[in-house]
């Protein structure tokens, strides 16, 4: 088989001549043969009866609300997690917000004392001299 491949060999292509006048397209020839080979390939379509189509379409229909919900259901649950997340931020703020307060009041607490008491120490101080 391998011996007869080799053998054989082909007949050379002729060469086009070259001394014809290259002919220029006709571009409405294009257009209607266009127009025809969509209307061929337009008898070969096999539609769908309607049974099909109605079944088909209730599929869609069907799988579309499902996917539809699930998408529903899952920004619903990660909305209530964002906003759970974002009212314990909000009471850690606040409960740090108060404590810092707090301690703000003590330390000005203890800063009247101090001064206070200095106070009294130069009265007394003066009032020794």
């Amino acid at each position: 088989m391998a011996e007869d491949k080799k053998t054989s060999t082909k007949a050379p292509k002729a060469d086009k001549p070259k001394d014809k006048k290259k002919s220029k397209k006709n571009p409405f020839k294009s257009v209607v043969s266009f127009f025809k080979s969509v209307k061929a390939e337009g008898k070969k379509v096999v539609w769908a009866n309607a049974k099909d189509v109605l079944r088909n379409t209730v599929i869609v229909l069907i799988v579309v609300t499902v996917v539809g919900l699930a998408i529903y259901g899952v920004d619903t649950v990660l909305s209530l997690g964002m906003k759970g997340i974002k009212s314990l931020a909000d009471k850690e703020t606040t409960t740090a917000s108060a404590q810092a307060e707090d301690k703000t009041n003590e330390i000005d607490k203890i800063l009247e004392n101090a001064t206070a008491e200095d106070t009294t120490a130069q009265e007394t101080t003066k009032a020794a001299e």
